[in-house]
């Protein structure tokens, strides 16, 4: 069974907001439970347009201070990971083109899957001779992989 994430406000540490993407003007009827499209859907707005949109539909009264997070249940724990906006916006796919000839970079990409993908798929990126075959190696990964290779090159 798939998780299911909805997008949050942090009030207060692991004291969590969850916000119904319906209620949001700017969601424009959006609402979804899937990572990929959540994501999709944050990165088009600035954390501070997203916190606008809550204090408009008055459903929060919110600050900058506090977190905009993604929140999913697993073992009878609510998790939390950082809530991708447009202020974190970055071209990862042209970063790996950039970088594709440095050995070194590729290296760092290679032990940061280690023990996070399966060691066939590992084995795959590693032998990918071309930019092409390496992106598409990338590209058939699971999306919660391909995001925390985003927020890893981001730092």
């Amino acid at each position: 069974m798939e998780n299911k994430y909805y997008l949050a406000v942090e009030v207060k540490p692991k004291s969590y907001f969850p916000i119904n993407l319906l209620d949001l003007s700017i969601a424009n009827h959006f609402t979804t439970t899937s990572l990929e499209e959540i994501d999709a859907f944050t990165l088009k707005f600035t954390k501070k347009e997203i916190m606008n949109s809550i204090k408009e539909a008055n459903l929060l009264d919110v600050n900058d201070e506090m977190p905009l997070v993604v929140i999913y249940y697993e073992n009878k724990y609510t998790r939390k990971i950082d809530a991708l906006t447009k202020d974190y916006n970055y071209d990862m796919w042209g970063l790996l083109k950039e970088k594709y000839s440095d050995k070194v970079f590729r290296n760092k990409i290679f032990n940061f899957f280690y023990n996070k993908i399966q060691d066939e798929e590992l084995k795959k990126l590693k032998n990918s001779e071309t930019l092409e075959e390496f992106l598409r190696c990338i590209g058939y990964l699971p999306y919660t992989s391909q995001r925390k290779l985003y927020l890893y090159l981001y730092e």
